[in-house]
């Protein structure tokens, strides 16, 4: 794992005020800590302009319930795809 955050990061993070780190309950050391764990697990993720990674999904009905029908994304190459990962429960 590296030990060296990107210079924007560690500028904001160096810039953050005692009363602020104080009031989230953290420390610039665990706020550098938790930044740089998160940039080793997304070393490995896509990129912008990457090829998004295959998979399938399974097909809801119109009223939300499940029907045994699944979609690949490559089913859809070549037409528009918006992909938002989230939770709506």
């Amino acid at each position: 794992m590296t030990d060296k955050l990107p210079e924007r990061i560690a500028r904001r993070i160096a810039s953050i005020s005692d009363e602020e780190l104080e009031f989230r309950g953290r420390t610039r050391g665990g706020m550098r800590q938790s930044w740089l764990e998160r940039i080793e697990r997304d070393k490995d993720s896509p990129r912008i302009g990457d090829q998004a990674p295959e998979f399938e999904l399974e097909l809801l009905s119109p009223a939300g319930m499940r029907t045994g029908e699944t979609l690949k994304l490559s089913a859809l190459r070549g037409r528009p795809v918006g992909l938002i990962f989230g939770s709506f429960t």
